[in-house]
C-alpha cells in the first residue's frame, strides 16, 4: 500500500510537470499576446504619397505593427484651410505640418505637442526652431531648409548675348529687356503669392540695411510703407510697366510653368530645389542654374528661403508613442536619406551631408547656408495669413493696374493695424 501510494504520488508530480509544460506553450501564447497591437497612424502630408513612399516603407519596415492612413493636401492655402477645418472639428490627423503660416494658431490653440525636451530634437539645428517655437518651447521637428531663386537657361541667355549674370538690379532690368528684345520670354512669374521675388528683392533692399525691419514694425515702430513702398514700385515700374510680368501669368500653374522653362519657351522661373527633378525630366539637355535677386546696391544679392516646414502631433493624439517613434526615425540617418530620395529637400540636419544638385548649389552656399534668405511669414511675429491674403491681392490688383504701390502698402498697413485691434 506504501509503494502503490508512493507510485501516486509520483504519477501526480508526472502530470503536473507535464502541465507546466503545456504552461509553457501558453506562456507563449502570452509572449505574443504582448507584442505591439496594430496601430495605424493618420498624417496629413505636405508632400505628395510618391514623395513620402521611401520613408514611409521604411519606417513600416522597421515598425511592422504601425501603418499609416496618409492624406495629402497641397501646399500652401489650400493645405492650411484643410488643416484648420479638420483642427475646428476635431477630425485632424495624429501627425500634420506647422507652417510658418499657420504656426501661431496651432501653437496658441494648443494642437500641438510640446517637442522640446524629445531626444531627437538634438538633430534639429538651432537656427531651424525659432520658426516652429513659441516663448522658448518647440512644436515642429524640421530637418531640412530651402532657398529660392530664378532658374536661368544658359542657352537662351547666350542666345540673347547675355555674357554674365546681373549685380545690381538695374542690371537684372537689361537682362529681362535684352532677352525680350531677341524675341525671348524673359520671365513667368504665377503672382499667386507674396513671390519669391517679391521676398528676395525685399532682402536685398531692406534687410541688408535694416535686419530688424521686422521686428520694428511689429512693435509698432515703423510701418509697411516704409519698407516696402520702394520695393513694389521697382517691382511696378520696371517688371509690369515694362511688360516683363503681365497679368495672364496670374492664372499659370506651376506645372505649366515649370514645362514651358524646360522646353525653352521662358529664359527665367522663379523656383526651387522641388523643381529640378520636374525640369530634368521633361528636358535632359537643359542647361540652367539658379540665380539670386540683386539689390540696387552692388553686392546686396538675396535669394527667398526658410526653415522647412515642421511635423507636428497632434496633442489629442490617442498614438502618442507611435507618432513619436515616426518623428525619431525622420531624425535617423536612414529616415533623412530616405525623405531626401524621395521629396528632393536640402537635408539641413546636424551630422548629414544632403545631395546639392550642381544647379542649385549657388542658393545653397550663397542663400541657404550663408543665411541671405528671407520669407515674410517667418519674420512677421503675428497675423501671418492675414497680411499674406492681403499682399496676394494687392500684388495681382497691381499687375492688372487697378492699384499703385502706394495703395497697396497702405492696405498692408491698414490690415495690420485691424488685427492688432481685433
Amino acid at each position: 500500500m506504501v509503494i502503490l501510494c508512493a507510485a501516486l504520488v509520483l504519477t501526480a508530480c508526472g502530470q503536473s510537470g507535464n502541465k507546466g509544460t503545456n504552461g509553457g506553450t501558453s506562456g507563449g501564447e502570452s509572449k505574443n499576446a504582448d507584442a505591439p497591437k496594430p496601430v495605424t497612424l493618420s498624417i496629413l502630408s505636405w508632400n505628395n504619397e510618391q514623395e513620402m513612399k521611401p520613408v514611409l516603407d521604411g519606417f513600416k519596415a522597421k515598425y511592422p505593427h504601425i501603418s499609416f492612413d496618409f492624406s495629402f493636401a497641397p501646399p500652401v492655402t489650400d493645405y492650411i484651410a484643410k488643416l484648420q477645418t479638420m483642427l475646428l472639428s476635431d477630425t485632424a490627423p495624429d501627425i500634420f505640418i506647422i507652417a510658418a503660416e499657420n504656426r501661431n494658431e496651432i501653437i496658441d490653440g494648443g494642437f500641438a505637442m510640446d517637442l522640446t525636451d524629445q531626444p531627437f530634437m538634438s538633430v534639429m539645428l538651432d537656427s531651424n526652431k525659432p520658426m516652429l517655437s513659441k516663448n522658448g518651447r518647440t512644436y515642429g521637428f524640421t530637418q531640412t531648409g530651402w532657398a529660392g531663386g530664378l532658374f536661368y537657361n544658359k542657352q537662351l541667355f547666350e542666345q540673347a548675348g547675355i555674357e554674365k549674370l546681373p549685380e545690381t538690379w538695374d542690371e537684372f532690368v537689361e537682362i529681362c529687356l535684352k532677352l525680350k528684345e531677341a524675341g525671348i520670354r524673359p520671365l513667368y512669374d504665377r503672382m499667386h503669392d507674396i513671390t519669391i521675388i517679391h521676398s528676395a528683392m525685399f532682402g536685398a533692399n531692406v534687410l541688408t540695411k535694416d535686419p530688424d525691419f521686422d521686428e520694428k514694425l511689429f512693435n509698432g515702430e515703423t510701418t509697411f510703407a516704409e519698407g516696402w513702398t520702394e520695393v513694389l514700385k521697382m517691382w511696378k515700374e520696371d517688371l509690369i510697366d515694362n511688360e516683363i510680368l503681365t497679368p495672364d501669368m496670374i492664372g499659370l500653374t506651376s506645372e505649366q510653368v515649370m514645362n514651358e522653362f524646360a522646353l525653352g519657351n521662358v529664359a527665367m522661373v522663379p523656383g526651387g530645389p522641388w523643381n529640378i527633378s520636374t525640369i530634368e525630366a521633361t528636358n535632359p539637355d537643359i542647361e540652367f542654374e539658379i540665380m539670386p535677386i540683386p539689390g540696387k546696391e552692388p553686392g546686396n544679392k538675396y535669394y527667398n528661403g526658410a526653415p522647412g516646414v515642421g511635423f507636428a502631433i497632434n496633442s489629442k493624439t490617442k498614438h502618442k508613442e507611435e507618432a513619436l517613434l515616426f518623428l525619431e526615425y525622420l531624425s535617423t540617418e536612414e529616415g533623412l536619406r530616405q525623405f531626401e530620395e524621395g521629396t528632393g529637400g536640402i537635408i539641413t540636419a546636424h551630422g548629414y551631408t544632403t545631395n546639392v544638385h550642381p544647379a542649385y548649389l549657388p542658393a545653397y552656399n550663397d542663400g541657404l547656408m550663408a543665411g541671405r534668405i528671407y520669407l515674410p511669414m517667418v519674420s512677421w511675429a503675428r497675423h501671418q495669413e492675414a497680411l499674406r491674403n492681403q499682399f496676394l491681392i494687392a500684388i495681382q490688383d497691381m499687375a492688372m493696374n487697378k492699384i499703385t504701390p502706394e495703395e497697396a502698402v497702405e492696405l498692408l498697413d491698414k490690415k495690420l493695424q485691424e488685427m492688432e485691434n481685433k
